[in-house]
């Protein structure tokens, strides 16, 4: 009876585990995306290569960006997922820029 209520707590246990690293919020991936698309526009943009601390700092402040204005961010986006232009134009007629 031991051995089988300790197989039991430990596939229970096991479970959790594979749960927590399962559940992403999907936000948070989508803006992710988003952030990385628009960091290679503005190196395209601007002809320069954003790395290190800049880089991550950069990524950061968009994803934080992202998650809180994300109706239009997000639908810019989706709109235009891959033309920068396109992509910063929706931006700009949605107010994000101001």
């Amino acid at each position: 009876m031991q051995t089988s209520l300790n197989y039991f707590y430990r596939g229970i246990l096991l479970l959790l585990v594979i749960f927590s690293f399962s559940c992403k919020d999907p936000v948070e991936e989508k803006c992710t995306h988003a952030c990385g698309f628009f960091v290679k526009c503005t190196e395209e943009a601007q002809k320069i290569k954003i790395e290190g601390e800049l880089l991550k700092s950069a990524t950061i402040q968009c994803i934080d960006g992202c998650t809180r204005f994300q109706s239009q961010i997000l639908t810019c986006y989706d709109a235009e997922p891959n033309s920068c232009n396109g992509m910063a134009e929706c931006m700009k007629q949605s107010g994000l820029d101001e």
